[in-house]
């Protein structure tokens, strides 16, 4: 239920109306008193239609007032709210009815002035440190945004530089953790090494700043993804978000455990939300279109990957997804031309392209698939592969019982692919086999 006197939470801003004031993060942004009004009308109306009427008469009382005068005033709401020429992020018009606020809404905990304080005390403490510490933080932050192995090390070992220069220094733990998370979910490193190393970095984290929403929210993806622990990864997720709601990294996390739970609405709403904060962030833009992929709605997905090697062409891990959304809507060869795009490399080979060469080979009838996948089989006995890739191709060749016999080794190893069977159909062929409904019941939820 919406309360009277509410700090309400959209995109960068929080909204005080006991104090009147819109904030843009943490600074104080003026607005004036009927816009104040209109936006508060907005964003109570929990996205529904707001009568232009309606407007009028709660901002203007008996005065009367002109449409002009009312759309001059939603012109300069959309102004202060940051909306270009051409954009709707926060403020729709429905023609003939009035207007509709598009942004996701939160109401901010009772808590939230002292909330607002421990971020800002959290934020001086990231900042006020010396500039060689800062300087490995923000590289290996940097780094963690391209989404290759190479970046993955290379932002581990910029935050190890860090932790070298102040041991306890949280944002630095939380990179460093995030790091061997990454390595493990992106498949360049097995979960057993990778996945402890980040649990001590969190622990570390969190002993120094318990009320670090980062900290939770990565430690959530290490109970979901490593310990499949669903209970304790959905309370750290919640505590993440009563933090600070506005964190993407804790909205990123939010929308993989829906992703995980096959609960597609909520999974699409997290990845908005982490969206409207960072409307230009590639990563976020590569999540919404992976979390449409796991949807089922392969060519949304692949529209929003194309707009983003549009904007970036060097992006390479949209075009990996790319390639596995062509796969998933039965056009292989336009996988294979994204796949051959890109240059080779040793685990980037191993890790994705491989594997969706020879699934897509397998689609075309084409005999490559087969070659692949036994070079496959031959190099996982001296290199990290997951046995998920190497499943996924065996499926594809209907060799079923070597696809079941990878996902039971799957399951030893603790992939955390293994939590996304239900929502990617690459093993369709032997889901009703006994087998594996016995690792779907042992991963959960």
């Amino acid at each position: 239920m919406i309360r009277s006197r509410s700090t309400y939470l959209f995109g960068p801003f929080r909204l005080d109306t006991t104090r009147r004031i819109l904030y843009s993060g943490s600074v104080p942004t003026p607005i004036p008193e009927r816009l104040f009004q209109i936006l508060l009308a907005l964003v109570q109306a929990n996205g529904s239609v707001v009568a232009r009427e309606t407007l009028a008469q709660q901002v203007w009382g008996d005065e009367g007032v002109t449409d002009t005068n009312v759309n001059q005033h939603i012109y300069l709401l959309r102004l202060l709210l940051g909306e270009r020429r051409g954009e709707r992020s926060y403020i729709i018009t429905i023609p003939g009815e009035g207007y509709r606020f598009a942004a996701p809404v939160s109401v901010a905990p009772e808590d939230e002035e002292q909330l607002v304080e421990n971020a800002v005390r959290s934020a001086e403490r990231v900042f006020d440190v010396g500039n060689d510490l800062f300087s490995f933080y923000c590289r290996g932050s940097y780094l963690l945004e391209r989404r290759t192995a190479v970046a993955f090390r290379a932002a581990a070992d910029a935050f190890e530089e860090a932790l070298r220069i102040d041991p306890d220094y949280v944002p630095a733990l939380i990179g460093l953790a995030r790091a061997h998370t990454l390595l493990a979910t992106y498949w360049h490193v097995s979960p057993q090494t990778a996945f402890p190393k980040a649990r001590a970095a969190i622990d570390r984290a969190l002993r120094r700043d318990p009320r670090s929403s980062m900290a939770h929210a990565v430690l959530s993806g290490i109970q979901l993804f490593f310990d499949w622990d669903w209970a304790r990864a959905k309370r750290s997720m919640l505590t993440a978000l009563t933090l600070n709601p506005q964190s993407t990294i804790v909205r990123t996390v939010a929308a993989w455990y829906y992703v995980c739970r096959n609960d597609m609405e909520k999974a699409l709403s997290e990845a908005r939300q982490a969206l409207v904060v960072e409307p230009a962030s590639l990563t976020l833009q590569l999540l919404m279109a992976r979390v449409l992929v796991h949807s089922g709605d392969y060519r949304r997905a692949i529209g929003e990957m194309t707009n983003i090697l549009a904007a970036d062409a060097q992006f390479y891990a949209a075009r990996r997804y790319r390639a596995q959304a062509y796969i998933l809507a039965g056009d292989p060869q336009a996988a294979i031309d994204d796949l051959q795009t890109q240059p080779s490399d040793p685990e980037e080979d191993l890790s994705f392209r491989l594997p969706l060469m020879a699934r897509a080979y397998a689609q075309l009838g084409d005999s490559r698939a087969r070659e692949i996948y036994e070079q496959l089989r031959s190099r996982s006995k001296t290199e990290y592969i997951t046995h998920w890739n190497v499943g996924l191709v065996a499926a594809a060749l209907d060799r079923c019982d070597e696809a079941v016999h990878e996902l039971q080794s799957a399951l030893r190893e603790r992939e955390s692919t293994l939590l996304l069977l239900r929502t990617l159909p690459w093993f369709e062929p032997v889901m009703r086999r006994p087998e594996v409904r016995k690792i779907l019941r042992e991963v959960g939820p």
